[in-house]
């Protein structure tokens, strides 16, 4: 896993899905830890189209000493 520092290309009328295993958001740091099947709100910042409101639903991920977590602090 790699941060991507320039975001990530949606090309116009594409679908880019977030999703473990593939392109993800990890939020580093929170403030709070939320619980598995909790939705809390955030905003997206797009080049074009500017911030776009949206719902996350907190998934059960990978756990932290998996591959692709190396590094990181749970």
């Amino acid at each position: 896993m790699r941060p991507v520092k320039e975001g990530i290309t949606i090309s116009a009328g594409s679908t880019v899905k977030l999703e473990p295993g593939a392109a993800h958001i990890m939020f580093e740091k929170p403030m709070q830890r939320p619980a598995e099947g909790e939705k809390f709100k955030a905003t997206l910042q797009f080049e074009k189209a500017g911030p776009v409101e949206v719902e996350f639903v907190v998934q059960k991920g990978a756990t932290a000493n998996s591959d692709d977590h190396a590094g990181h602090t749970p």
